[in-house]
């Protein structure tokens, strides 16, 4: 079942919905079934885009690692064993 983007004639609020068959949905933010659908962009992949979502991760799991680490200290310092 495919999603689709909208834009409502009425009142131009944008949307996404699950459409199935040619039934357009209504706009959720004032109920108008004049609804417009939008063109989708397909997401393009390229090394470009690889290297620069796998360096976010990178330093998400890094600092992740330093605030793991930093409770653990604190953990440890505040109980007596």
């Amino acid at each position: 079942m495919p999603m689709f983007d909208f834009v409502c004639t009425s009142c131009a609020h944008t949307f996404d919905a699950l459409v199935r068959g040619d039934v357009l949905p209504a706009c959720p933010a004032c109920g108008a079934t004049k609804v417009e659908k939008l063109l989708s962009l397909p997401a393009i992949k390229t090394s470009g885009t690889h290297d620069r979502a796998l360096a976010a991760a990178k330093r998400r799991d890094a600092s992740q690692g330093q605030e793991r680490m930093h409770a653990q200290r604190q953990y440890e310092l505040s109980h007596d064993d």
